[in-house]
């Protein structure tokens, strides 16, 4: 099910007859008999609770809530188990955790209760070879360091399916001893230093330039849809993907506003000014006065799996390795790693590959035939973002998250 596709499944009791029906935008878009093992049929004499009462006792026992974010609202399954009518219903428990809890549905006996629990999550800095963790259990979405700052931001108390409940965004001036809060208008996106050490900041509609501890700073771009992809240049091109439309300005002074001719997955400027960008069925376009036009891959067969361009240059990961071209000159050439990059972390003139289900984090090497470097193990963290600053290099991880068993009362 998505946000505009619904499916449904009909049965024909007592048969393996049954039929699939898609429903978007108002519209039967599927409709598909088939066959299939038909589940056990429940008497609907062996239902006493409905569910109505099996809500109110999820509420009494465990403080159940509506589910927010993705499974809004209560959600509920009917099932036959072990020849017992088994009637389950969905929310958020006390502590807002995604929930199910099961009933049998002739007593009203509890015979399951689980919620997701995160583990993990915080803020890593590895120096000299040793790894610290700070703000545990956080959801750090964000880290940039600057030349005399550090910058982090994310969720205090996140949960499965958001990371914007409790929002925080805050720098340090000692290289992570301590901390203090900045303001934002709203829960912060995204956010970078420009090569006069001066703080910019995506919150889900604004742009921000200039914030400090002492200024909120000057909204250089606000938007009436949500920001969706934003990249900067060296020296401060800017280009902000909303709506079907990649806003781009020098330095924020003035805007110009162009439609893009498919979806991106990816945008980009240059040093030049330059807009490119990935889009969903894995083509890179270059905008060239007025028209996007394809840039090939060198191997035709090669599918971008993410994209970046640094100065004027444009880096592409795919299954064959990265692969580097100048926009304005067209030749390739070939980055040496060890393991198969699927993402891209850009920080400024720094460019980090992180490996399939961020594994290991790579510090690309960009300016000879030397080998990129493994600066990071990342196994069992779920990776978000990464940059360096001196000898430092921070890694912002988020939770991730596990069915727990809870306690079952004590049946009648």
């Amino acid at each position: 099910m998505g946000r505009f596709n619904w499916f449904m499944i009909f049965v024909v009791p007592g048969t393996d007859d049954y039929v699939l029906i898609g429903i978007s935008e108002k519209k039967i878009t599927v409709f598909r008999p088939s066959k299939q093992t038909p589940d056990p049929t429940i008497p609907y004499n062996e239902i006493k609770l409905d569910s109505s009462d099996v809500l109110q006792l999820a509420k009494d026992k465990y403080g159940l809530n509506p589910g927010k974010d993705w499974a809004t609202g209560y959600h509920f399954t009917l099932d036959s188990i072990d020849g017992l009518p088994i009637l389950t219903v969905f929310g958020n428990d006390r502590d807002n955790r995604f929930t199910r809890i099961s009933f049998n549905a002739q007593n009203g006996d509890v015979v399951s209760a689980i919620h997701k629990l995160p583990y993990g999550g915080g803020l890593i800095s590895k120096r000299n070879g040793s790894d610290n963790l700070t703000k545990q259990g956080m959801a750090i979405t964000g880290v940039v360091a600057g030349k005399n700052n550090l910058v982090v931001w994310g969720d205090k108390k996140p949960t499965q399916f958001s990371t914007t409940k409790q929002p925080f965004f805050e720098w340090s001036h000692n290289n992570g001893e301590t901390w203090t809060e900045l303001q934002a208008n709203n829960y912060v996106t995204q956010a970078w230093f420009d090569i006069n050490d001066q703080l910019y900041v995506a919150t889900e509609k604004e742009l921000w330039a200039g914030i400090t501890s002492k200024s909120k700073g000057t909204k250089i771009l606000s938007l009436d849809q949500s920001i969706e992809k934003i990249d900067y240049s060296i020296n401060n091109h800017i280009a902000v993907l909303s709506n079907g439309k990649v806003y781009y300005t020098n330095q924020g002074e003035s805007w110009e506003r162009t439609i893009v001719p498919k979806l991106f997955y990816v945008v980009q400027i240059s040093d030049d000014g330059d807009l490119v960008g990935l889009t969903e069925e894995r083509k890179i376009l270059q905008k060239t006065n007025d028209e996007w036009n394809e840039i090939t891959m060198l191997n035709r067969n090669d599918e971008p799996l993410d994209m970046k361009v640094i100065n004027n240059r444009l880096f592409i990961t795919t299954l064959s390795g990265i692969w580097i071209r100048d926009l304005q000159e067209g030749n390739w050439r070939k980055i040496k790693v060890d393991e198969e990059v699927v993402k891209f972390v850009k920080k400024g003139e720094k460019l980090f590959g992180v490996t399939h289900r961020g594994e290991a984090i790579y510090s690309i090497n960009m300016k000879d035939e030397g080998k990129s470097e493994k600066v990071f193990d990342a196994r069992n963290l779920v990776v978000w973002d990464v940059d360096i600053m001196r000898d430092t290099l921070w890694i912002a991880t988020i939770p991730d998250y596990s069915w727990e068993e809870m306690k079952i009362p004590q049946r009648r």
